[in-house]
């Protein structure tokens, strides 16, 4: 007669043990600053942790909605303006999860979700509960790590000292500026300054700089420097002309700020000009070839500082035809 009420009684303890179980998972859940949601092998979301209702909140969403049975791949529209391609992804990396192909999958979003506030990378993995398999999807906020590596990224980019942007980046620039020009059949110039000192102290290197900034003021300009005491400036849609008249400033600007060496000698400057409208044929280099031709002859020369030099069009070799 006892043993039913000890069923019962087994019975009872389970649940209740179940229910403090669940309890204390989701405090500890709830207590993480990660936007947590768990989800069934169908995609329906049996649970959120209340980081995630405030991200939903801040998204758009009301403060008291119900996530519990929405489908998660639906729901995830809120997290990107563009969500089709991730939807796509994180179901395609749940089910490899459910398969047993992988122990867990890592997706970092394409672009963020708040603007300079949350950027979200999604980590998938399995948990059992009760015998029953779901995806805990933990969501964190790696805003901080893609400020750094951007930051990191134009300290590549970028001579520390001027400011100016390096000889990488100035070659990456001019090439996709002489492609534009190409497309656009549009002139594009280049001068390439270089200072008769190979002393230059870091007051020199910032006064040139800002000179060459103030004459790159449009989003096809760049000015840079090239080593310690060579600077350039690549000018798109202008030509000869235009490009002289800039060269003609920057060594009136230069002479004006009367650099001198230790010595106390004067630190001139020598410029090299030439504009181009690129052809299929052409060569990016071609330019930077013509410039570097320009400025030997600015240097050689005892009267003229500027000098500019025609491009060459150098043809690639190719195969003889049999006849």
């Amino acid at each position: 007669m006892l043993y039913p009420l000890y069923v019962a009684t087994k019975n009872q303890q389970r649940i209740a043990r179940k229910i403090m179980m669940d309890h204390i998972y989701k405090g500890i859940l709830d207590s993480l600053d990660s936007y947590i949601v768990v989800i069934e092998d169908d995609g329906n979301i049996s649970f959120t942790n209340k980081t995630w209702g405030q991200l939903g909140k801040c998204l758009g969403a009301t403060s008291d909605v119900d996530w519990t049975g929405k489908n998660y791949f639906s729901c995830c529209s809120i997290l990107q303006l563009n969500s089709t391609d991730y939807a796509r992804l994180c179901q395609h990396q749940v089910a490899e999860l459910l398969l047993g192909n992988q122990s867990e999958f890592t997706i970092t979003l394409t672009a963020c979700t708040i603007e300079s506030e949350i950027w979200l990378e999604v980590t998938g993995s399995i948990v059992t509960i009760d015998n029953k398999r779901y995806v805990l999807l933990n969501h964190s906020n790696i805003i901080d790590r893609k400020n750094d590596h951007a930051e990191i990224e134009k300290l590549t980019l970028i001579d520390v000292e001027t400011g100016l942007a390096n000889q990488k980046s100035f070659h990456a620039f001019y090439f996709n500026e002489w492609q534009r020009s190409k497309r656009n059949r549009s002139e594009v110039a280049l001068l390439i300054a270089e200072m008769d000192s190979v002393t230059l102290d870091e007051g020199h290197r910032a006064a040139i700089a800002e000179v060459f900034t103030r004459h790159a003021r449009r989003a096809c300009d760049l000015a840079a420097v090239l080593d310690g005491s060579q600077f350039a400036l690549v000018l798109g849609q202008i030509g000869t002309v235009s490009c002289e008249f800039v060269a003609q400033s920057i060594y009136q600007e230069i002479t004006a700020l009367h650099l001198l060496t230790d010595a106390g000698q004067a630190i001139n400057i020598n410029i090299g000009i030439s504009s181009a409208t690129p052809t299929l044929i052409d060569t990016s280099d071609m330019l930077i070839n013509s410039v570097t031709v320009a400025l030997a002859k600015a240097k050689a020369s005892q009267q003229q500082c500027i000098n500019h030099h025609c491009p060459t069009i150098v043809f690639k070799d190719l195969p003889l035809m049999k006849s």
